[in-house]
């Protein structure tokens, strides 16, 4: 029987009877009007993370964590800092050979990561920067393959943040179609309210979820349960 890792969120544990199934690669496609981050903030409460940041500076997302009430085990991989600032701590203008580069500073990363023997969790906030890099449609699935191969190596969850609406639709694809689990997370507007909604279409070794949640943002991911959950 394959074991369940939580997700932090607790009722959405008990619907999956646990969390999610161990050594899944996991997508968050997501509207940032959601915020999604949220949900990854959360994922990192559960237990060890390696945090990979690529958008903004980790100190940043350190505070917003904090704000919210939670207080990881976190250990970030600034990519924000790699890839646009230079060894004086300025944003580099323009350099062709970053790109590439990139994905040379995240390989070595996880090799290192690969040497924990323990439980943890790994996140790509976002993966969406990956994608959007001037680099081959091959380099992008090599990372995609690296870490599906390294989730089922490891029993740990590996999460992938990628942007609804920004990416080509085949891309898009080629990322759902790796991952083990799919996370929708999206919002709309009602009438004079902003609703936001999480649905799971795709999840392997358990029964795909049908329904969809609505939940909103307090300290951390709150399901609605008058709604959506009996």
């Amino acid at each position: 029987m394959v074991k369940s890792i939580p997700t932090g969120i607790h009722l959405l544990d008990r619907r999956l009877d646990g969390g999610l199934p161990e050594g899944s690669l996991v997508c968050v496609y997501a509207n940032p009007m959601s915020m999604p981050e949220a949900f990854l903030y959360q994922f990192a409460s559960v237990r060890k993370t390696y945090y990979f940041n690529t958008s903004r500076p980790s100190e940043y997302i350190k505070q917003n964590m904090l704000a919210m009430g939670f207080d990881p085990d976190v250990e970030f991989i600034d990519v924000f800092s790699q890839y646009y600032l230079n060894e004086y701590g300025h944003f580099i203008i323009e350099d062709r050979y970053r790109d590439k580069e990139i994905f040379d500073f995240i390989e070595h990363q996880l090799n290192n990561i690969l040497q924990d023997g323990k439980e943890y969790n790994v996140i790509f906030d976002s993966m969406s920067f990956f994608l959007k890099l001037d680099v081959s449609r091959g380099l992008k699935e090599w990372l995609l393959n690296k870490l599906y191969i390294a989730s089922k190596q490891t029993g740990n969850l590996f999460y992938i943040y990628v942007l609804k609406n920004v990416h080509p639709i085949d891309l898009v694809y080629t990322v759902m179609d790796i991952c083990d689990v799919i996370l929708d997370i999206d919002s709309e507007r009602i009438g004079d309210k902003i609703l936001s909604r999480l649905s799971i279409p795709k999840i392997r070794n358990k029964q795909p979820m049908l329904e969809t949640f609505r939940f909103y943002i307090s300290e951390g991911i709150e399901i609605d349960t008058s709604r959506d959950i009996a």
